[in-house]
């Protein structure tokens, strides 16, 4: 019916078109009107496609939900065993550093090195002058001697006294022989007068008495010498110990080392650590052997390993990587930086390497047993809800929280309920939402593990490891850029 009525407005309006033509516009009226019927025919003829179109677009419409279905780049879970190599700070110091003073006060009478000097262990370095202590020395000297004189006479005075004794027992034994035959005489009336035995008797007595008088000189003796022995003894050992005191006067250098300070002149009055405000005289260093102190960050102290050879560098000699071995471990965190320091020990041939300066130490890490990696990209960081991954399983997004570790090359640690071989989000991003369909496309390995810009790294027999930087990998990665849209 619509078609009907578009033919007759058209017939209407070539009508007014008959009326102005004159005799010569019969063509014209016949074309238009040939024009007219062409067209109502096209009309006719392209009703049945409009039909035909109509129904196509009925027919595809059940069929449009499958094509919204978005693919999605996903990558596998790789697992592998993290052995890479750190790029950490380090100071070289002298194996052995020693601020050489002078165990007594004085003055320096004679100085023989100066800075830059090489000394052998035993060589004097300095002599010092110590008036007071010369004359302690010589009065403990004179009291030695001295108490050596009054001991002399004690032991005379005792060996005398030991003699008189044995007077004294001699005499007793006489006079008692006497009195004993007397008395018996006495017993016959007449021959003996009474008292001859009673002066004999007292005699005896008298005898007895001498006799312990000097047994108590002999012990008093004895005992003097002992006290002057005693004195002697000391007298002698304090004047030893000024002896001894007066060699602290003689410096020389604890071990084979360079001199790299020298604070003090000839006439300059020194003192030992901690009397007074004294510089040290010298400072000597042992740079046959080094020191070289790094901090291990708390993540990867449990690694080290003592008698590994580690590698560093120094600005001196930018070009060359010199090998220090893992000597001695600190076992503790400092509580601010929470690292731990590790020495390394480095024989310095020819002392091109110089204590006091800055290294970078190429440390090496490697964990026992393997885990599991993914790109940086495939991790959510920075969601305020967790830090996850978008697995997808059965066609369906979920997402797996886990815990990121350390960096190795391009990729990073990852701990959570993820195992071997699962797929996940290439480019993970929280409008990823759970649930949504999505079609896998499995990533080729040069897309999902793509080298980094080159950074420092460490040839380790053979094999080269970058140094990582997770901070400067999520910064740079162009992958968190093109986040995936929601859906």
């Amino acid at each position: 019916m619509s078609i009907l009525r578009r033919h007759r407005k058209i017939e209407e309006s070539v009508q007014p078109c008959h009326s102005l033509a004159s005799g010569n516009s019969l063509v014209s009226v016949n074309s238009v009107a040939l024009i007219v019927q062409t067209a109502f025919t096209v009309t006719i003829s392209l009703a049945p496609l409009a039909l035909l179109s109509a129904c196509s677009e009925k027919a595809v419409a059940p069929h449009s939900t499958a094509q919204d279905i978005q693919e999605l780049p996903v990558t596998e879970v790789i697992k592998q065993t993290l052995s890479r190599v750190d790029q950490l700070p380090g100071e070289i110091q002298a194996y052995q550093d020693v601020a050489v003073y002078p165990k007594v006060p004085g003055f320096i009478d004679w100085i023989g090195v100066d800075r830059g000097s090489k000394v052998k262990k035993g060589q004097v370095i300095c002599r010092l002058i110590a008036p007071e202590l010369l004359a302690q020395s010589n009065e403990s000297v004179a009291k030695a001697k001295a108490v050596s004189g009054e001991l002399q006479q004690a032991q005379s005075k005792l060996a005398s006294a030991k003699a008189s004794l044995l007077e004294a027992k001699a005499q007793l034994a006489g006079d008692q022989d006497t009195y004993n035959r007397t008395k018996e005489a006495s017993l016959v009336p007449g021959v003996v007068a009474p008292n001859d035995v009673v002066v004999l008797g007292q005699k005896v007595e008298a005898d007895k008495e001498k006799v312990k008088a000097w047994q108590e000189n002999i012990a008093a003796a004895a005992n003097a010498v002992k006290s002057l022995t005693d004195s002697l003894v000391a007298a002698k050992r304090a004047s030893d110990n000024y002896k001894d005191i007066s060699q602290y006067l003689t410096i020389t250098a604890p071990f084979d080392g360079y001199v790299t300070e020298r604070n003090m002149h000839v006439g300059s009055f020194v003192g030992p650590l901690g009397h007074g405000a004294y510089p040290s005289i010298v400072r000597v260093q042992e740079l046959d052997l080094l020191r070289i102190v790094t901090p291990v960050p708390e993540a990867i102290a449990g690694g080290v390993v003592p008698g590994a050879e580690v590698e560093f560098t120094v600005s001196t000699h930018p070009n060359e990587k010199f090998k220090g071995k893992v000597a001695r471990i600190g076992n503790y965190l400092d509580q601010k930086t929470r690292t731990m320091p590790v020495e390394l020990n480095y024989p310095n041939p020819g002392w091109r390497i110089l204590p006091g300066m800055f290294c970078e130490v190429y440390w090496p890490t490697k964990r026992p047993h393997p885990s599991l990696f993914l790109p940086p990209s495939a991790v959510e960081t920075t969601s305020t809800l967790s830090t996850f991954v978008c697995r997808v399983k059965d066609g369906e997004v979920e997402w797996v929280p886990v815990v990121r570790g350390e960096m190795m090359n391009t990729l990073t640690e990852v701990f959570g309920d993820l195992k071997q071989g699962d797929l996940v989000a290439l480019r993970c991003t929280d409008a990823l939402k759970p649930h949504t369909k999505v079609k896998p496309i499995l990533a080729a390995v040069k897309e999902a593990h793509a080298a980094e810009s080159a950074r420092p790294g460490y040839n380790n027999r053979g094999v080269f490891y970058q140094t990582p930087d997770a901070e400067k990998t999520d910064l740079k990665a162009p992958q968190n850029v093109d986040k995936p849209k929601a859906f």
